[in-house]
């Protein structure tokens, strides 16, 4: 599911326009980005919390020359699913 699909999905669940419920999900959006940059965990009771964290830098090799190139240090977001997520509806 991408953001189009998910605005027709919500106007459509709560009789709105799809350019109101884009808004909503824009809003949500951006307040969740606000909080990770701040380097606040953001967390979805049921399906899971999201958190930044900074990568470590490393050398690794570049793979036409062979040569050893420095990749810096780089900011991440971590997902860690919630158990009721992972858990399936077999019988």
């Amino acid at each position: 599911m991408n953001q189009g699909q998910l605005s027709r999905a919500i106007a459509k669940e709560f009789f709105l326009s799809q350019v109101d419920a884009a808004a909503i999900i824009d809003s949500i959006l951006a307040k969740m980005t606000g909080s990770l940059r701040k380097g606040e965990r953001v967390y979805f009771r049921c399906f899971g919390s999201f958190t930044k964290v900074i990568r470590p830098g490393r050398h690794v090799r570049h793979p036409k020359t062979g040569q050893l190139i420095w990749i810096p240090p780089w900011p991440d977001v971590d997902f860690d699913p919630a158990k009721g997520l992972l858990k399936s509806k077999r019988r």
